[in-house]
């Protein structure tokens, strides 16, 4: 009992005094900050105060000097979980690649096309992340009607932001006719049981109030928006939009846009993935042969311009017969010249 109550007092004595309340002797250290406490109390006052975890950080920097054995095994213990991670990320089928439109499957192929048709550039995330999952986005084949999965975001609430989910609307139905639900307390039994949180946009009605799309695609998207008109309907207020697997609109009484965001004024500012330059020499050789198609295919039609093209040829032959005569010349040249040498370096002993 002695030899432990001499430890104690060793610790105690080397962590000195609580830092939180500075009246007891200290017996504990936390991991991640390194704060001296005393009790439990303590412990947690400096967690919620620091807003500290008490979670050693594992990739802190540590000097090569400083660090023991057991920094040592920690940092093995680190890389092998590192490994185990990438390992089962590897056999996830739905996390094995991350190229955005690998494997897609034919209804997302085929609602991409139609997206297309209607001037809507339409994405899709990989199938693991959550707005993925969240989107029940169907395409009526047989009506070549698409049904959307809307995101309602309503500003100016309690909460700052209410949100509220539809599975599938029609886009044939205007933005006023999908939000009716929400706004018609006579008919909508969503629109009462919602009405503590929806009490300014009911006050407001649809005519006052106004509708914005996140953007998606441009420079800056996180925080601009589109204007979107209410007596439109949801095809017309998508066209020439990017959407990232389902729209999502805000819905605000106040004639502006929501905190933080700003109106896009022009397509001009739309994100388009540009080719790669083609390098001069790869450019010379794809313009030759398009040059020569061009002028056998002129060549077809008239004699005239296959003479020309024939002492063309002709002309291009004599020039490459001349230039290898003068290139044999000066070969036979060099070799005569070596010759005459090669007796005189061996007879000028004699």
């Amino acid at each position: 009992m002695s030899e432990i109550k001499t430890e104690t007092e060793s610790l105690t004595s080397r962590l000195g005094n609580c830092e939180v309340c500075a009246k007891n002797v200290a017996r504990y250290a936390c991991p991640k900050c390194e704060v001296k406490t005393c009790s439990l109390t303590c412990v947690q006052i400096h967690k919620r105060e620091l807003d500290c975890d008490g979670i050693r950080d594992r990739t802190k920097y540590l000097p090569l000097s400083a660090m023991t054995e057991r920094d040592f095994m920690s940092d093995y213990c680190f890389l092998e979980e590192c490994t185990r991670y990438a390992d089962t990320r590897k056999q996830d089928k739905s996390k094995r690649y991350t190229h955005q439109q690998c494997q897609l499957p034919v209804p997302l192929h085929r609602m991409r096309s139609e997206a297309a048709k209607r001037r809507i550039r339409l994405q899709f995330l990989l199938p693991h992340f959550t707005r993925r999952k969240q989107n029940t986005t169907f395409l009526n084949w047989k009506q070549q009607r698409f049904y959307w999965h809307i995101e309602w975001l309503f500003c100016g609430t309690e909460a700052g932001v209410t949100c509220f989910a539809d599975a599938r609307c029609d886009e044939q139905q205007t933005l006023s006719q999908l939000l009716d639900k929400y706004l018609n307390l006579e008919e909508q039994e969503v629109a009462r049981e919602q009405r503590k949180h929806l009490q300014q946009h009911q006050i407001a009605g649809i005519g006052q109030l106004t509708l914005w799309l996140r953007a998606e695609g441009v420079r800056r998207s996180s925080s601009r928006c589109y204007a979107l008109a209410a007596h439109k309907t949801l095809a017309e207020n998508l066209v020439g939009k990017t959407i990232v697997e389902f729209p999502s609109i805000y819905v605000s009484y106040e004639q502006r846009p929501p905190n933080g965001y700003e109106i896009v004024d022009s397509d001009e500012e739309e994100e388009s993935v540009a080719a790669p330059p083609v390098a001069a020499s790869k450019r010379s050789q794809h313009e030759a042969p398009a040059a020569k198609k061009c002028k056998v295919s002129k060549n077809v039609y008239g004699l005239a311009a296959d003479e020309q093209h024939t002492d063309d040829d002709d002309d291009d032959e004599n020039q490459d017969q001349e230039q290898q005569h003068e290139e044999s010349e000066n070969e036979s040249a060099e070799s005569a010249a070596s010759s005459d040498e090669l007796p005189i370096e061996f007879t000028s002993p004699f």
